[in-house]
This record gives structure tokens, C-alpha cells and sequence, in this order.
């Protein structure tokens, strides 16, 4: 897990000095930057935090006393934000738009934890970022959540090894904190999918009065059978919609293609290879912050150059039916996929890419696409619920469960299916004519059934809130 630093998700500099005002601060991080899997080290330590919260509050002892009403409520939301991910932000914005609303009576302190320093959004610009008083995820979220009410996570991909049980941990980890103290904790519209040994007994031990609110059956289902009390509720970016004035000058008939990089995931902390780059001050294509790195190896390059013919033949084919392919990096990360994929193909298309576009820019893409072809779940919510026919190149669970639980099997491939670009390209033929009216009719009935339950998942924490703050 990297230190906090406002670079995180993009740095490349070092960030490796002990941070922390105490000795035990630092030895616990030096213990962590020592360590031959810092992963477990970090999740045992949130452990030994959350355990040791516990020990000193009596089972019988009762939440943290009720505030005062004229006080502001204190609210941090932990997640992904400001790392240049898209689907995370629109989470964000939306979850802060819904809190504004239900406490417009209250006065409203809202922090976010940010994992980067891309706020390209009026919402996002507007409130706090938290400021680390230690540079070790354990030490600094324990020291600061006395100063919180209401603990909120608000990234989507939480219950998950996918991409690192480092971010994993500090998802869980800070909700764990947050409970054993007291506070309100709560899991907001959150999925799960395939978690290690490790972080499986974490979330199941770490979980004790924590609100879990699902955005998938699946994720219910999984998270159930830990033990984990879980409630049924949607994903939090259904409602937003891009500003007006946001649309970047594109043919009005064209379609987006939404890749990555299915194959380099998760990242793991590798304290030795960050040491060793930066005495060699050389770099490195795979590092991710300071201290972690995606993993690859022949295997993995072989299914990537695979992906990337599949998604260059689906452009070329929609060039073919009349389509203007337009590549969205929905991510800044997957900016390198979309122009390795555009390079292969025999004519120019653009790449609309989060960092040098902003995040309405990004959307409104979407929203004005004829067709959207994504390995990133958000852009499949913002295509349903702009009527957007979509479909879904799956490299997890997420987006089989989303088109799964919404009667559209047929309209979801994997990412490791070898020539998935001929099913794709089938897909799109047969939704033209009276079936593509059908489809949008699904859509928009979708839509407003998860926007109806995203206001439900507002009331029910909103009636938590008022009973304990």
C-alpha cells in the first residue's frame, strides 16, 4: 500500500520515509516497508487497531453519545476518488449530492479521503480532503476517526482482491475503525467479488456493526456467507448526468469503445523493486505510486494482445455499419490501452481521455454515444441509464451481475473469450430496428428502478444518522 500522498494513484517519485508522530508510528511502518508481503503486514495492523478499539469498549457499552443538533455532522467518505477514476468520482459526487439533499436542515462537514489530486468537478473541488496526520493508512485513519461522525465508504469495487488487498484493507479497515468506535459505518451500494484467504477472514472479523448496502445481488450473496449482515440497495452513480455545456465537438453518429487493461491486475507492494528503481533513478511501466506494481508476466501479455486485436476488429466493424468509433479512457490508466488499440486500426479515432479531458467531458461522450462497448462497469450504468444500447466486455463479476440481475445475459462477453469480437458485432446487428426500441424501453425502466432505490438507501441512512448523531 502506498503512503498517503496527494500523487498516489499516478506518482512515480518515492514516498518511503516513516511518517507518524510516535515511535510506534514508525516502527510499525518500517515493519511494513520491511516486510516480505507488506500487504499482510498492513492488514494485520488494521486488525490490531480495530481489535484494540474493541478490547477497550465494554460488548453492553453504548454508541457514541448523540451531538449536539446545531452541530455539523462530520462526515468522511473513503473510496477512490481523485485517482482519475471515473466511475469512482460519479460515486462521490452523487452520494455527496444525496447527503446535501436529505440534511439540507443540518449543517454538513463533508470530507473526502482522496487517492489523488484529480478534483475536475465542482462537487469534488468543493469539499475537504483529508489530511493525513501519519503517512501509514492504519495509524492515520485510527488517529483521525474521533473527528468523524459518520463514516462512509463509497468506492464501488470494496470486497474484492481484484485490484489490491492493500486498498481492500483500507476500505474495510477504515469501516472496522469506524464501528469499534462507535461511529455510524457504512458500506454504500457496494459489490464484492473473488478475495484472497487473507482478506476474506479480514472482511469476515473486521465487519462487526458495519452497514453493508449491496449493489448486486451477487455481492449480497457473497458477503452473506461470511457472516456479514448485508441490504439490498443500488449502485450510486445511476443519477448523474454530465453538464450541458461539458460535450466535446464528435460526429453525432458515433460509438464508444470503454477498454483497459483487463490482465495487470491486482497491484502488490513490492517495497525492494521501488527501492532499488529509485537508486538507479530509472522507471518503471508497470509501478503504481510509490511503492506498488501491477503484475504481468508472457501469459498475461499474450491474453492483452489478444484483447486489443478483439477490440480494434469491433472498431473497424462499427466503421463499417456507419459508426464513428471514439475511444473513452474512463480511467487515466487505460489511456495507454485506447492508443495501443486506435494505433492498429487502418484509419484515425480520437481517445477521450480522463486527465486531459474532464470528467463531464468523459460522460457526456457516453451519453451522446449511438453504441457503447466497455470493459468498465460505469460506462455500462451511464449507457443504461442513458438508453445507450451497451455491451459489456466482462473481465470480473461486475458487470455479469449487472447484466445478470437485469435479464441481458446476452448482451455481456468475456474479456477471455477468444474472438469475442464476432459476438459483439452480433449483438450490435441485433439491436437495430424495433429491437433497439425494446432494449431502450428495458433500459429506462432499469434506470428508474435503481434511482428509486438509490433514494431508499438515502432514507434508511439518513433515519441511522438521525438516531445516532
Amino acid at each position: 500500500m502506498d503512503t498517503f500522498d496527494s500523487r498516489h494513484a499516478a506518482a512515480r517519485e518515492p514516498a518511503l520515509k516513516p511518517g507518524g508522530d510516535s515511535t510506534g508510528t514508525i516502527d510499525r511502518q518500517l515493519r511494513f516497508l520491511c516486510a516480505p508481503d507488506p500487504d499482510a503486514v498492513l492488514l494485520d495492523d488494521f486488525r490490531e487497531r480495530i481489535d484494540a478499539v474493541r478490547a477497550r469498549r465494554p460488548p453492553s457499552s453504548a454508541p457514541a453519545p448523540a451531538r449536539q443538533r446545531d452541530s455539523a455532522l462530520r462526515v468522511l467518505l473513503l473510496g477512490y476518488t481523485g485517482a482519475g477514476n471515473t466511475g469512482a468520482d460519479l460515486r462521490t459526487i452523487e452520494t455527496i449530492r444525496q447527503l446535501r439533499s436529505l440534511f439540507a436542515g443540518r449543517r454538513l462537514e463533508l470530507t473526502v479521503f482522496a487517492l489523488g489530486g484529480l478534483l475536475d468537478h465542482p462537487i469534488l473541488s468543493a469539499v475537504g480532503v483529508f489530511a493525513p496526520r501519519s503517512d501509514y493508512p492504519p495509524d492515520a485513519l485510527a488517529e483521525a476517526i474521533e473527528d468523524y461522525d459518520v463514516v462512509l465508504n463509497v468506492e464501488g469495487s470494496t470486497y474484492t482482491s481484484k485490484f489490491s488487498d492493500a486498498l481492500a484493507a483500507l476500505l474495510i479497515g477504515g469501516l472496522g475503525l469506524a464501528a469499534a468506535h462507535g461511529r455510524v459505518a457504512c458500506a454504500y451500494g457496494i459489490d464484492a467479488g473473488g478475495m484472497t484467504a487473507r482478506l476474506t477472514d479480514f472482511a469476515a472479523h473486521t465487519g462487526e456493526n458495519v452497514d453493508i448496502v449491496c449493489r448486486s445481488r451477487g455481492a449480497s450473496e457473497r458477503l452473506r456467507a461470511l457472516g456479514l449482515a448485508t441490504e439490498q440497495g443500488a449502485d450510486t452513480a445511476w443519477t448523474f448526468r454530465a453538464a450541458l455545456d461539458a460535450r466535446p465537438t464528435l460526429p453525432a453518429r458515433h460509438a464508444v469503445l470503454c477498454p483497459n487493461n483487463p490482465f495487470w491486475w491486482p497491484v502488490r507492494t513490492n517495497v525492494r523493486r521501488a527501492l532499488e528503481l529509485d537508486g538507479a533513478k530509472a522507471q518503471a511501466s508497470l509501478r503504481y505510486g510509490p511503492l506498488s506494481f501491477h503484475s504481468w508476466d508472457d501469459l498475461r501479455a499474450a491474453r492483452f494482445d489478444a484483447y486489443k486485436r478483439s477490440f480494434a476488429a469491433i472498431a473497424e466493424g462499427l466503421k463499417q455499419r456507419g459508426y464513428a468509433p471514439v475511444f473513452v479512457a474512463m480511467e487515466r490508466l487505460d489511456r495507454a490501452a485506447c492508443e495501443e488499440i486506435a494505433a492498429l486500426l487502418p484509419f484515425d479515432a480520437p481517445v477521450i481521455a480522463r486527465g486531459e479531458h474532464s470528467l463531464d467531458a468523459v460522460v457526456a461522450t457516453l451519453e451522446d454515444a449511438q453504441w457503447i462497448v466497455t470493459t468498465r462497469y460505469h460506462a455500462s450504468v451511464l449507457a443504461i441509464a442513458n438508453r445507450v444500447p451497451v455491451v459489456g466486455v466482462s473481465m470480473d463479476s461486475r458487470i455479469d451481475q449487472l447484466f445478470a440481475e437485469n435479464a441481458l445475459s446476452e448482451w455481456s462477453v468475456s474479456c477471455d473469450e477468444r474472438g469475442f469480437e464476432a459476438r459483439v458485432l452480433e449483438r450490435i446487428d441485433v439491436g437495430t430496428g424495433p429491437a433497439l426500441d425494446g432494449l431502450r424501453e428495458q433500459y429506462a425502466r432499469i434506470a428508474a428502478r435503481e434511482a428509486r432505490t438509490f433514494m431508499a438507501m438515502g432514507r434508511r441512512l439518513k433515519e441511522r444518522i438521525d438516531a445516532q448523531c
